[in-house]
């Protein structure tokens, strides 16, 4: 990420995406999905002892400090300096995704079990085309549909329930996913470095620095009793770092330079599976029989979103490109 030109500032705005071998699109894909699928759990079991925007901050600057450190040991502490017209991306990734999104997601899943925070969550690829939708994009009919059946079968997954839900906490994880998108759309777009491994590290302690300094207003440092953390939430909380943060949020980042961005975000609809899986298997989590025929709802709308913008990346049309409906 450190060695691009400036004159490049422009490019991700207006050209597809790098090429990329197949077989490392799928590793890439398949790596997210199963990893991003656990982080659900991950996160339930460690707010068991810990306030959850500490639990967010401590994970991020743990991983992008050592994402930082092994790029240093590898290539010099040079390595690691952005040209500062890089930093707009880094700081919308890092202040949005992980950041933001990362700490409304830990706050609501207080409140919410890993399998239906992880349906609220498979709603992402609308936002996504939401918001380019508010940049002026037409969109075919069969995304239209796709929208309104996802945002329907939202609604549906909070009805299906019973009374035990918590909707400040649903309504924390649907505003999580809103900003996610925000942030991956700008990241996409605007100039990245050119190591994608230092941004992502920089994205980290970016934000990660930003959620720790929200929970000071928000008064978790001074829940914070490390002496009553349990073992089985520092497990947890090391899993979330090392393997869902490090590796998971890296591959992500690549991903976001290399595949289209609807692309990417179908694992928001391959996550629920392994999610609401590991939440029966762990926790013993169950979702109502109405929740269920919700969520497939919501997932078949974002497969259809999905599908439409594939074709759109076949016809040759840019991320971003208007477009219009045949």
């Amino acid at each position: 990420m450190s060695g691009a030109e400036p004159t490049a500032v422009a490019a991700p705005a207006v050209a597809g995406p790098p090429p990329v071998e197949p077989a490392a699109l799928a590793a890439g894909l398949g790596a997210v999905y199963l990893l991003w699928g656990s982080t659900y759990l991950g996160n339930r079991v460690a707010l068991e002892s810990l306030p959850p925007m500490v639990s967010t901050a401590g994970r991020f600057l743990a991983a992008g400090a050592l994402v930082l450190a092994v790029v240093a040991a590898r290539n010099g502490p040079a390595r690691l300096r952005l040209p500062r017209d890089r930093w707009p991306g880094v700081l919308a990734g890092g202040l949005l995704m992980v950041g933001a999104g990362s700490a409304l997601l830990a706050v609501g899943q207080q409140h919410v079990s890993s399998g239906l925070a992880s349906l609220l969550v498979a709603a992402m690829p609308l936002w996504v085309l939401a918001i380019r939708l508010g940049g002026g994009q037409r969109p075919r009919p069969a995304a239209v549909v796709g929208v309104l059946g996802g945002l329907a079968g939202l609604a549906l997954l909070v009805l299906a329930g019973d009374q035990r839900l918590h909707l400040a906490g649903i309504a924390t994880i649907v505003a999580s996913t809103m900003v996610w998108a925000a942030g991956s759309t700008l990241t996409q777009r605007l100039p990245a470095p050119a190591d994608h491994l230092v941004g992502t590290g920089w994205q980290m302690l970016a934000g990660g620095a930003a959620v720790a300094v929200a929970a000071w207003p928000a008064g978790e440092w001074h829940r914070l009793r490390p002496a009553e953390v349990t073992g089985r939430s520092w497990v947890a909380w090391t899993y979330l770092m090392l393997v869902c943060t490090v590796v998971g949020f890296s591959v992500y980042t690549w991903l976001l330079r290399r595949a289209p961005l609807q692309l990417v975000a179908t694992y928001a609809y391959v996550n629920p599976v392994i999610a609401v899986l590991l939440g029966m298997a762990v926790l013993d989590e169950r979702l109502t029989g109405r929740q269920v025929l919700a969520g497939v709802v919501v997932l078949a709308s974002v497969a259809l979103v999905v599908a439409v913008e594939r074709q759109r990346q076949l016809r040759g049309l840019p991320p971003g490109t208007p477009a219009t409906p045949p």
